[in-house]
C-alpha cells in the first residue's frame, strides 16, 4: 500500500511538471500573438504616415478616438476609409513577388533594411519572401551577399 501511495505521488508530480511546461507553452503562444498585434499597430501607425509624430501628440490623438470608438457610424466611416487606403495601396504596389536568401542571418541592421522593403521571413524556405520592386531588392542582395530569386504567381 505504501508504495502505491508513493507511485501515485511521483505520477501527480509528473503530471504537474507536464501542466506547468504547457502553461508556459500558452503563455510564450500569449507573448507572441500580442508582439503580433502591437508590430501590426505600429505598421498602421506608419502606413497612416503618424509615425513621425512626437509619441505624446499620438498618444493624445488615440486617446481622443476612444470616445468615438462605440459610434457605429463612425465605425463604419473608418472602416470604409481604411479600406479604401488598403485597396489604393495593393493597387500601387509595382512589385514582384520575389525570395532573398543568404548564407548566413544577416545582421539586425540589414534584417530591418529588408523588412522595410516589404519581405517577410519563411522559416521554413529559410527565405525572406514578399513583393516589393526588384530593383530596391536587388541592390539589397548585392550590397550584403544575397541571392534573389523572383518567384511565379
Amino acid at each position: 500500500m505504501r508504495k502505491n501511495l508513493f507511485d501515485r505521488k511521483k505520477e501527480l508530480e509528473r503530471q504537474r511538471i507536464a501542466l506547468l511546461g504547457k502553461e508556459k507553452a500558452i503563455i510564450e503562444i500569449e507573448r507572441k500573438e500580442r508582439t503580433r498585434k502591437l508590430i501590426e499597430l505600429g505598421g498602421l501607425i506608419a502606413k497612416a504616415g503618424l509615425d513621425a509624430l512626437d509619441t505624446k501628440i499620438l498618444y493624445g490623438a488615440l486617446i481622443s478616438l476612444t470616445g468615438q470608438k462605440d459610434n457605429l457610424e463612425t465605425l463604419k466611416n473608418w472602416q470604409e476609409k481604411g479600406t479604401l487606403a488598403f485597396a489604393k495601396d495593393s493597387k500601387n504596389q509595382d512589385g514582384v513577388s520575389l525570395a532573398l536568401q543568404f548564407k548566413e542571418k544577416p545582421v539586425q541592421e540589414v534584417r530591418v533594411q529588408i523588412r522595410a522593403l516589404g519581405l517577410r521571413w519563411n522559416a521554413i524556405r529559410q527565405e525572406w519572401q514578399g513583393k516589393c520592386r526588384l530593383e530596391l531588392a536587388q541592390a539589397l542582395a548585392e550590397q550584403y551577399g544575397g541571392v534573389l530569386i523572383t518567384l511565379e504567381e
